[in-house]
């Protein structure tokens, strides 16, 4: 219920505005790899004495209530998180510069634009988002009665949370098994698992003046983006296919079956303690990969990115802890949480929030695959190994303004890095350890 005082057509005034305000900078942060919706998370907390002002010239009786100003804001921010998670692909796809959540992305999405359909990687993706963001909808209530009581899985887990995660690891490693040179195959995943590993203690953990917020940009950037640029760069002369611009074809059943298996995933990194969400695209992939295809496989990414963005703030009602930086600035402006007792009872704020995060990405799909149409017919007019050149030179610039120095020097080890899977013939994804290896690592030796 809303509070006494405020008008209802106000505040769904202000409610609208601020989703599509959300959605808007999504666009902007996700086609900006170096900002991250953390930032504007941020932002808008230390700000937040203007965002009020402004709240009060949209609906003056939005602002009578701490509680519903709250509200609103928090959906700016699911908003923006989902609409962030869609566009962020573009330039994952288009210009091999990944983020946390789409580092696994730049590897089948530059296999599509390589046989003329990069559109169509990041329509597959926005379609994977808009199935993960309504399947997420959906498992609110189970989500909440596995959590919480009854089942108050999330206390019982934890203690597992490191055993969980070095399972993940060997699951990786156990799936190269396949061919005359199985074991070898699997000793060359278990290496380049440890290399990923060490990179990732130093630089996760090893104190660097970098903000936490952006350190893993010029990190993935060098594991997955970076390689594939140099190479295309060094390859031999050509031109990107023409681009296809067909439809996508209907709805299958293997695409839902995908977009659950991200859903999970999402909802996996929503409350297990430490798994983030390019840990949770980890999980996912197991036991997809070459199989399943890479159209499948950015579905499978789309509704990660996606579920997880609305879940980690979901998990607030049910748990009360936050797992993302736009969960924990969405706490600090609610402040006091409605008591979710009943499992059918949700409350009303989080029905605001998941409806912002799924208007915004609903809206945000078509838009990004009409974006990605009229960049894919550039590209298509252009030497591949200029639009490699081009594409390096713009993440270091990116690199060079948000990480300084300190992120330029990781990249490039992190490059260095990311030739060997590719020398030694296994999949990228064990590069995840640099992720996986440190959080495994914040539990067994907290940092001080």
């Amino acid at each position: 219920m809303l509070p006494r005082g405020v008008d209802i057509i106000g505040f769904l005034t202000a409610f609208v505005a601020l989703t599509f305000l959300g959605l808007l900078t999504g666009i902007v942060t996700g086609l900006s790899p170096g900002l991250h919706v953390n930032n504007v998370a941020a932002l808008v907390l230390a700000t937040q004495g203007a965002w009020i002002g402004f709240l009060a010239f949209l609906s003056p009786d939005s602002t009578a209530d701490a509680d519903s100003a709250g509200v609103l804001l928090s959906c700016f921010l699911v908003a923006t998180a989902a609409s962030h998670s869609v566009f962020t692909f573009i330039p994952s796809v288009f210009l091999g510069a990944p983020t946390e959540d789409t580092a696994l992305a730049t590897l089948p999405g530059h296999r599509l634009l390589l046989v003329g359909q990069g559109a169509k990687a990041v329509a597959l993706a926005g379609r994977g988002a808009v199935l993960g963001t309504a399947l997420a909808a959906v498992a609110l209530v189970p989500l909440r009665l596995l959590l919480g009581d009854p089942g108050d899985l999330a206390y019982q887990f934890r203690p597992w949370t490191p055993t969980f995660l070095i399972g993940l690891l060997f699951a990786l490693a156990v799936a190269e098994v396949r061919g005359p040179t199985r074991l070898r195959r699997m000793s060359r995943a278990v290496f380049v698992q440890g290399l990923a590993g060490c990179l990732g203690i130093a630089t996760l953990r090893g104190g660097l003046p970098v903000d936490s917020n952006l350190i893993l940009f010029p990190l993935f950037s060098g594991l997955f983006g970076l390689p594939s640029l140099l190479i295309g760069m060094f390859g031999p002369r050509g031109r990107i296919p023409e681009q296809r611009f067909e439809r996508l074809r209907g709805l299958s059943r293997k695409d839902v079956r995908s977009a659950i298996r991200g859903t999970l995933a999402g909802a996996a990194v929503s409350w297990v303690p430490g798994l983030s969400g390019g840990a949770a695209a980890t999980l996912a992939c197991i036991g997809t990969g070459r199989r399943a295809g890479p159209s499948q496989f950015m579905i499978v990414l789309g509704a990660v990115s996606t579920s997880t963005a609305l879940l980690s703030v979901a998990v607030l009602f049910m748990i009360h802890r936050a797992r993302s930086g736009v969960a924990a600035v969405t706490r600090d402006l609610i402040g006091q949480f409605s008591e979710w007792r009943e499992p059918w009872s949700i409350p009303l704020s989080l029905l605001l929030l998941t409806t912002s995060g799924v208007v915004a990405t609903a809206v945000a799909a078509p838009l990004a695959a009409r974006l990605a149409r009229r960049l894919a017919g550039r590209w298509s007019r252009s030497d591949p190994r200029r639009i490699a050149a081009a594409s390096l030179a713009a993440i270091l610039c990116l690199l060079v303004v948000a990480t300084g120095p300190v992120g330029v020097a990781v990249a490039g080890s992190a490059t260095l890095l990311g030739f060997v899977p590719i020398a030694l013939r296994v999949r990228r994804v064990h590069l995840m350890a640099s992720l996986l290896v440190p959080v495994v690592l914040s539990y067994l030796i907290p940092l001080s």
